[in-house]
């Protein structure tokens, strides 16, 4: 009696059929890999969102150059597993009514895994030349602001902000008027009054000085007040100067200037009646 025949072993597969299989299982893992990933990184941004960035206290000064400095600082937490790579904020601000006042950025910075940074912010605002309104004029300013970064290592990430700020002017509504000239001790004389409101977050302190000048450009009248006006302060003031002789200042313009440590910044001219 003859015995059963074993079965025949199963043919191995060909090398190139066995090799897509290792593939298509490697690519389903890291495809697994990838969605827990990107999972863990949207868990953590939303983390840092949560953190809520801390703006620092701020200080306004008069610098030397004639510009107003804005320093404040951003304190950025970082809770999650990842790095926050590149970090930096860039700004655009613009006055009233749309015209550009500057455009700067932070350095550029890196957030550790579970840390925190304080991102200096230091911008600097020009008090004459292009917009002398900030001088005279409270408005509203429009910053535009807007971050880049780099997340996880891979991900590029960015965020805008639009905000309006309020801008106290250092000499808002400056007003210089002449007065009826009168003769005082023999010399002819004529008063000149200076009004305006200190908005800003910084003291007036130097001079503003003042030439009075005809319709044609001849010299009328010079003078100086002493200025000391501390932030969010009236001030109001009448003196009589020297008048030129044969000078008439109507339908002239009065030119001034306020001088604080050796910078001197113009002020709008004013028109005389």
């Amino acid at each position: 009696m003859s015995s059963p025949l074993a079965p025949k072993p199963r043919p191995r597969p060909p090398g190139i059929y066995r090799a897509a299989r290792a593939l298509r299982r490697i690519g389903l893992i890291v495809f697994v890999l990838t969605i827990v990933f990107v999972a863990i990184l949207a868990f953590s941004a939303f983390q840092i969102v949560k953190s809520h960035p801390h703006v620092g206290t701020s200080s306004v000064v008069l610098e030397p150059n004639g510009t107003v400095g804005y320093v404040t600082s951003i304190s950025l937490s970082n809770p999650t597993f990842f790095p926050i790579q590149s970090f930096a904020l860039s700004f655009r601000i613009l006055n009233d009514s749309g015209g550009l006042l500057l455009t700067d950025s932070t350095p550029v910075t890196t957030v550790g895994a579970q840390s925190s940074v304080d991102v200096p912010i230091a911008v600097y605002l020009p008090l004459s030349g292009s917009d002398e309104s900030l001088l005279t004029v409270d408005q509203y300013l429009r910053w535009d602001i807007w971050g880049n970064a780099t997340y996880g290592y891979l991900f590029p990430v960015s965020l805008g902000v639009d905000t309006n700020r309020s801008w106290g002017a250092p000499f808002d509504n400056l007003t210089i008027s002449v007065g009826t000239p009168m003769t005082v001790g023999g010399t002819l004389e004529v008063p000149i009054s200076v009004a305006f409101s200190n908005d800003a977050g910084f003291a007036d302190v130097g001079s503003l000085e003042f030439t009075v000048r005809s319709s044609g450009g001849a010299t009328c009248a010079t003078g100086a007040y002493d200025l000391n006006v501390p932030a969010n302060s009236p001030y109001m003031s009448t003196q009589n100067v020297p008048l030129a002789g044969g000078c008439d200042p109507s339908g002239g313009t009065i030119d001034a200037q306020y001088l604080e440590g050796g910078t001197s910044i113009p002020l709008p001219p004013q028109a005389v009646p």
